[in-house]
């Protein structure tokens, strides 16, 4: 829930026992090409996050569990990604606390610098607007998601090395209350946002990097590729999202996570384009088979070629939640953090099963807030 809305036989014979060992969601010690998987997660409850690695070369595999804790800077972790061994925490400003994006050396786990949202202008664009979702595109720009101020952030490649990163671009209404984004394959960009109960669009990378000046009153404020709500005129209807929270993108196929805000959303709807319009498939649907509040989605290509959709549920088979709104559903622990195939969820669209990986009971991860997770296959 957004508080601010209250992993001496031939090589082909080997390749194939190892797919087959994946998509059943198994991954064996010995002969796998996944040799570690790293899963970042945000505890918003307990102002750290999750360094959570399970190490496949050993037998039998290694589980290591770190935290880092970023209470003491004032920050509340929405979502978090790793870029050229860095670790990027986005804070969300809910409970008095600060809009920032704190950077840490993804290897030492050691503090590095803030980047507070200041921009070119003068003016701090993060301030007030309730930061959720981070995402680089494929120059390396980051991207994050403003849900208060209705607004996309960009802080330019270059500038991620620098003491103090600038932003320099805005995006604006695209859409109102936005909270999670997905890559596609062509470089474009979807965004999740909960106007109106549901809205997501997609934008070209061509428009949201053209060349300019972007921020305050020249704004950039495109008209997307595709667009699909519930019932906002000028957008494909759908009438099947419920508070969406997450995206993320699998060969194709676009997944958005039905957080369903201080109730089960328990769902994830499918997209894929079909022209100009969007098929959309349900996932899910029932409270606990398998999700109760589903928020973050991260999609994975594992080194085996096998896709994977990692789904942060905030409220894993809880019974009766309200998805963190009260105190008796929140904590450090309440949430899961669950792998699913393409192939899996494909096959039981309307109860899907998690892949039983090694050490898989022990990911967890909190309630509420957006957990934005980033994983890594080695």
């Amino acid at each position: 829930m957004l508080f601010s809305n209250v992993r001496a036989m031939p090589s082909w014979l080997i390749a194939l026992i190892v797919f087959s060992a994946v998509a059943l969601g198994c991954r064996p010690a010995a002969a796998t090409p996944v040799q570690k998987l790293i899963l970042w997660v945000p505890n918003y409850y307990g102002g750290q996050v999750y360094y959570d690695q399970i190490n496949y070369t050993v037998t039998p595999s290694t589980f290591i569990h770190k935290t880092i804790s970023v209470a003491n800077m004032n920050c509340n972790p929405n979502s978090v990604a790793v870029r050229n061994n860095f670790l990027y925490v986005v804070c969300n400003s809910d409970f008095g606390l600060t809009d920032q994006i704190l950077v840490y050396n993804a290897t030492s786990l050691a503090y590095v610098k803030t980047i507070t949202g200041l921009a070119s202008d003068g003016k701090n664009y993060f301030t007030g607007s309730s930061l959720v979702a981070i995402l680089f595109d494929t120059h390396g720009n980051l991207w994050v998601s403003g849900y208060h101020s209705n607004s996309l952030l960009r802080i330019a490649s270059f500038q991620l090395t620098a003491a103090s990163p600038l932003v320099d671009r805005q995006v604006i209404d695209s859409p109102d209350s936005p909270a999670g984004m997905a890559l596609d394959s062509d470089k474009s960009i979807w965004v999740v946002g909960q106007f109106d109960n549901g809205i997501v669009l997609n934008f070209p990378d061509s428009v949201l990097n053209q060349p300019g000046t972007f921020l305050g009153e020249s704004a950039l404020n495109p008209t997307p590729t595709y667009c699909i709500s519930n019932d906002i005129e000028g957008c494909q209807p759908v009438g099947l999202f419920n508070e969406p929270e997450g995206v993320a993108v699998i060969e194709g196929q676009v997944y958005v996570s039905n957080n369903g805000g201080n109730a089960p959303g328990a769902s994830l709807v499918g997209l894929t384009r079909s022209g100009a319009t969007l098929n959309t498939t349900v996932y899910g649907g029932t409270a606990g088979k398998p999700f109760s509040c589903p928020g973050g989605l991260f999609a994975l290509r594992l080194p085996t070629g096998s896709h994977t959709l990692w789904v942060n549920d905030e409220d894993y088979k809880v019974a009766d939640t309200d998805c963190g709104a009260t105190s008796a559903d929140q904590g450090n622990k309440i949430g899961r953090v669950l792998e699913f195939t393409s192939a899996g969820l494909a096959a039981h669209p309307t109860n899907p099963v998690p892949s039983d990986f090694h050490f898989s009971n022990e990911i967890h991860t909190s309630s509420p807030g957006f957990g934005g997770i980033f994983v890594q296959a080695q």
